[in-house]
């Protein structure tokens, strides 16, 4: 199995989030992806924070994905998987919000897996939503992020796994339940304690993670759960209790980040050596079904799309090339796309202008190629995004000198902001993020101790209120404006 998971959490414009795309968008992708080799999709439909009975935009979107699951089937011989938090689900406010919009820290319920009467509310709600999507092939369901209650055991986690997979099975009786392990259910409890507890210093869910649930979980599992059923993981732990305790329906390799990372701004990535270096770490004899990718912003991540699926196929770094593989996209000007590419993470000024300057002395747009549904109808747009692409993260480099330098950056400031609030404007993304502007941006910025930039800053490690942290990126862009218009 080659698969790609594609992520609808966070709400952004069209055809950066999936939540957008139309099924003229789900089938050009689609193709691209069966051409490359993927053959098999898992979908996050958002039923986490979607009201038990579905409002008419849910309706509409599930619809949609009905529909999708039907091209997947019949078109391009792909299966389809979709994704659930374990204890998750829309509270009184997420049906204010349409789907397309809807903030999922503001809209999602965390049920107690402890309480009967709040699970069996839980679960008829998931009985509805399930019936929308019963031509699925199967239920994945995280031990972690989101989902999550203070003091909850592994047993209770499982027996409201086992719950959910019982009341998907009365809509799709021949469906698989594949248990994504990530971080761990008591692991991630703990965490979500801490920040109840108001404790100092809360970090994140990996700041003291034991990873001490798999066997126990993996065990409680083969005993209460009906076969088939398999894991995705990728974690020493995650293959450690694999190992001693065996799936009945084997592993798949599931590395994630190794397209985008989550949550993340929306940039173009491009670290093949990293990406390689990832995907070797596949142990073939433990994770015997096959290996997932997965991506946040899709129409963004095509170089890394490609690299995974020439890798996971049999390739070597050394044996990609990006420029024919560009050539199939946009035919006629790979070498040029793939230059841009590579000058993506290069670091280097003069490079990152030269790139920019034979992307801009090509004449576009042109004509897609057989990979054309990569580009999500539009050409130009493509085209567009990379170059200013690259332009930001040239502003990245005048950042890191001058926070080294030690100056006071307004001028360097005042440039980001004018390559960046355009493309920050297009795309829509407002959210919190790691990654690539994280570096780029945020830590430049420590440096200039700040109050105003601070204390947005700080809001990005906010996980004893995490709705705080939706709508942060225009916060954050009026407080570097507030540095870069100040006097000297």
């Amino acid at each position: 199995m080659l698969g790609m998971y594609i992520h609808t959490h966070w709400g952004y414009n069209h055809p950066y989030s999936a939540r957008t795309w139309t099924l003229a968008d789900w089938n050009g992708y689609l193709k691209a992806l069966s051409d490359l080799g993927y053959d098999h999709v898992m979908i996050w439909p958002q039923l986490d924070a979607m009201p038990a009975i579905p409002t008419e935009s849910d309706r509409a979107f599930l619809g949609l994905l009905q529909q999708v699951i039907d091209r997947c089937h019949d078109a391009f011989g792909m299966t389809v998987s979709i994704i659930v938090c374990p204890n998750t689900i829309g509270n009184e406010k997420s049906g204010t919000y349409c789907f397309r919009n809807r903030p999922y820290f503001i809209c999602e319920e965390r049920i107690d897996p402890s309480d009967s009467v709040a699970v069996a509310s839980f679960l008829a709600g998931r009985r509805l939503q399930f019936s929308f999507l019963a031509n699925a092939d199967g239920l994945v369901i995280i031990d972690s992020d989101p989902g999550g209650y203070p003091g909850s055991t592994n047993r209770e986690f499982v027996d409201l796994v086992r719950a959910q997979v019982e009341v998907f099975r009365e809509h799709s009786p021949a469906g698989e339940f594949v248990y994504w392990m990530l971080a761990g259910w008591e692991s991630y409890c703990r965490f979500w304690a801490r920040n109840q507890e108001g404790q100092e210093g809360q970090g994140n869910m990996w700041s003291d993670w034991q990873g001490d649930d798999f066997g126990e979980t993996l065990t409680l599992m083969r005993e209460a759960i009906e076969p088939p059923w398999a894991v995705y993981g990728w974690l020493d732990r995650h293959t450690e209790a694999i190992r001693t305790v065996g799936v009945p329906g084997g592993a798949v390799f599931y590395p994630y980040g190794v397209i985008e990372g989550e949550p993340t701004f929306p940039l173009m990535n491009w670290h093949p050596d990293i990406a390689a270096q990832r995907v070797g770490e596949w142990d073939r004899q433990v994770y015997t079904r096959g290996i997932m990718g997965n991506a946040q912003t899709h129409c963004l991540q095509l170089p890394h799309t490609g690299l995974l699926a020439h890798l996971a196929l049999g390739g070597t770094r050394e044996t990609f090339d990006p420029a024919a593989f560009a050539d199939r996209i946009l035919p006629g000007v790979g070498d040029v796309v793939a230059n841009g590419w590579r000058a993506l993470e290069c670091g280097d000024a003069r490079r990152i202008e030269s790139a920019i300057a034979r992307i801009e002395d090509v004449p576009f747009p042109r004509a897609p190629g057989e990979l054309g549904g990569l580009l999500f109808g539009d050409p130009q747009r493509f085209v567009t995004d990379l170059v200013d692409n690259l332009r930001i993260r040239r502003a990245f480099v005048d950042l890191r000198e001058a926070a080294a330098s030690g100056c006071c950056m307004r001028s360097q400031l005042a440039h980001f902001l004018a390559v960046f609030a355009p493309y920050q404007e297009r795309t829509g993304f407002v959210d919190a993020y790691s990654g690539p502007l994280a570096v780029g941006l945020n830590q430049p910025l420590t440096t200039l101790r700040d109050p105003h930039v601070d204390a947005v800053l700080a809001d990005f490690a906010n996980w004893r209120e995490p709705a705080i942290r939706h709508g942060i990126v225009p916060r954050l862009l009026r407080a570097i404006k507030g540095v870069a218009d100040s006097s000297a």
